[in-house]
């Protein structure tokens, strides 16, 4: 049993929580956790720069990258520099009782940050079913409810807003409040100088952003609260998604103007497109899952039965045509996909689906990876010609979250590229795009001419601090992507020079998607763990996250004696 220490905490932050899962499971960080305190205790061993630690100087970039969502335009996504991440992440895990009780002040959450020690994050991934039972319930109460939501929430975050919600505003403004010997104000300091020194936004992806925002976004329901008297019989919000019914029939245009004050107190603004006065006796979309999963042929299916699925999903999509039903009835048949029969039109039908539903790509990629290794049929000829088309089309588009997972699934499966396909990536300033085309030209799966020069112009100081630093690392650690690199500007770098000594890798190829069996082992873990909090939620719309985890001890380091290298 793991010891539940504020160590321990790091090392899940660091292990389960820095790579977006929006990237491919090839980008690990297992290293970085394995190694967290010797590298901590180096940098905390530099010398001040005008009695501060000089890490508090420290800026850097994350590495950005655009991931497709359902029926809205894609969403930037940021690995942060990794020091960046470790040490905020620090911070946050030296501290997280006391973020854990700045976010029980909301009362009001249905995406409450719960720590997961064994899931796949560490913190554990929002469902949206808990916002949809909370409506269902309502509209059997009330007349009406206001549905709202913050202008893209994450980029707009105000990095001194973390400090407000932690002590409150009025306090944290006093000049005197502002020292870095209170925890909230450190907190905001590296939130900045992880993305250049902005104050604004959160880069979404790591779970310290989800952590800090739901920290944040807890201040707004304490003031939604303070303005209405709501309680969870009224109100409820999902990540910045709110539901609200006034209790003594306040019209809907008071309650958004409530609200609109209670975020503007963090300066946010509300999306004023999406803030709707809505009938409680508007049809729930409810059932559709289980109809979904109803089409799923058993046992080895044929072609005909795996044609019938596609034709009813399709039904579904067209009936509820704002819901993802086509990724929910494709990740539920994962097992079919694998063993059917028919497989070249199949391969087909699922290319097809996702020209129209870009969100399926890793669940292409996924299924394709594992219907190779089982049974080796992927029609290799027909994807090597979707690839050459398809890359350069999602380059054109700056599309880079799906040009990462072809890439990964080129590799993968070793399905050659053409020279003017992979030429077509070097316009693009991305990190992983970068990484993952020289592992694919290292392994001879790139045809014809491809010069790497223009990525290896970040083979120096600056490139370590800035949105190509993944590329820069990697490549310089990995001798043979890249050969004739001279590391030096690693070696001699006051940061990156520690991981380097521990041989910290970013990368590992082969990870993930290694058997069917082991992606529903652990699916069905994920989904027990999701029930248990969806179950908890709907005794009375609340979620007590201390259930979920214990207290940290403060003999930090007699686990990680035991259960790390490196100390």
């Amino acid at each position: 049993m793991v010891a539940k220490n504020k160590s321990e905490r790091l090392r899940r932050l660091l292990s389960h929580g820095y790579f977006a899962p929006e990237l491919p499971p090839c980008f690990v960080s297992t290293d970085l956790a394995r190694y967290r305190k010797w590298i901590v205790d180096r940098i905390a061993g530099m010398p001040l720069i005008q009695q501060q630690p000089a890490f508090y100087r420290y800026i850097t970039e994350p590495s950005w990258f655009y991931f497709p969502r359902f029926d809205k335009d894609d969403r930037r996504h940021g690995v942060p520099n990794p020091v960046s991440y470790l040490l905020l992440s620090k911070t946050v895990a030296d501290n997280y009782v006391h973020l854990r009780r700045s976010a029980k002040k909301s009362r009001l959450t249905a995406s409450p940050p719960v720590f997961d020690w064994s899931g796949n994050r560490a913190v554990m991934r929002p469902s949206v079913d808990l916002r949809d039972d909370f409506r269902i319930d309502l509209s059997s109460r009330r007349e009406e409810y206001v549905s709202a939501d913050i202008r893209s929430f994450f980029h707009s975050v105000y990095t001194h807003s973390i400090p407000w919600a932690i002590y409150g505003k009025t306090w944290a403004k006093v000049p005197a409040n502002r020292g870095y010997n209170h925890y909230g104000n450190v907190l905001d300091l590296l939130s900045r100088n992880l993305q250049g020194g902005q104050t604004i936004g959160l880069p979404v992806g790591p779970d310290t952003s989800r952590l800090l925002a739901e920290v944040v976004a807890s201040g707004i329901d304490e003031k939604l609260r303070e303005k209405l008297g709501v309680t969870t019989r009224d109100a409820s919000r999902y990540i910045d998604d709110f539901t609200i019914s006034g209790i003594n029939g306040e019209r809907g245009e008071d309650i958004v103007a409530a609200l609109r004050q209670a975020v503007s107190h963090f300066e946010l603004e509300l999306n004023n497109e999406k803030s709707a006065v809505n009938s409680t006796a508007t049809r729930h979309a409810i059932g559709w899952k289980e109809a979904a999963k109803a089409y799923i042929p058993r046992g080895n299916a044929d072609l005909s039965s795996m044609q019938r699925f596609f034709y009813e999903v399709g039904g579904l999509c067209e009936a509820h045509p704002r819901i993802n039903v086509e990724k929910y009835a494709f990740a539920s048949a994962r097992t079919a996909f694998v063993r059917a029969a028919g497989w070249r039109t199949i391969q087909s039908l699922l290319v097809n689906a996702y020209r129209r539903n870009s969100t399926l790509v890793s669940l292409l990629v996924e299924i394709f990876i594992l219907r190779q290794i089982q049974n080796g049929d992927l029609d290799l000829d027909n994807l090597k010609d979707f690839l050459n088309h398809r890359l350069p089309a999602l380059a054109r588009a700056n599309r880079t979250g799906e040009i990462i997972w072809l890439l990964f699934l080129a590799i993968r499966v070793e399905a050659a590229i053409s020279a003017n396909a992979a030429n077509s990536l070097l316009q693009l300033d991305n990190s992983m795009v970068g990484l993952l085309a020289a592992v694919a030209k290292s392994r001879n799966l790139i045809h014809g001419q491809f010069d790497l020069t223009s990525w290896n112009a970040s083979h120096n100081a600056d490139g370590l601090k800035g949105p190509m630093w993944l590329y820069a690392y990697q490549t310089a650690l990995q001798g043979d992507l890249v050969p004739g690199i001279n590391t030096a500007f690693v070696e001699q770098d006051p940061y990156f020079s520690l991981l380097f000594a521990r041989k910290v890798s970013f990368l590992r190829i082969e990870n993930g998607f290694t058997s069917v069996a082991n992606t529903i082992q652990s699916l069905r873990s994920e989904n027990e763990r999701t029930n248990r909090v969806r179950t908890d939620f709907l005794s009375d719309f609340t979620v007590d996250i201390e259930d979920y985890d214990d207290d940290d001890f403060d003999d930090d380091d007699v686990a990680d004696v035991v259960a790390d290298e490196g100390y």
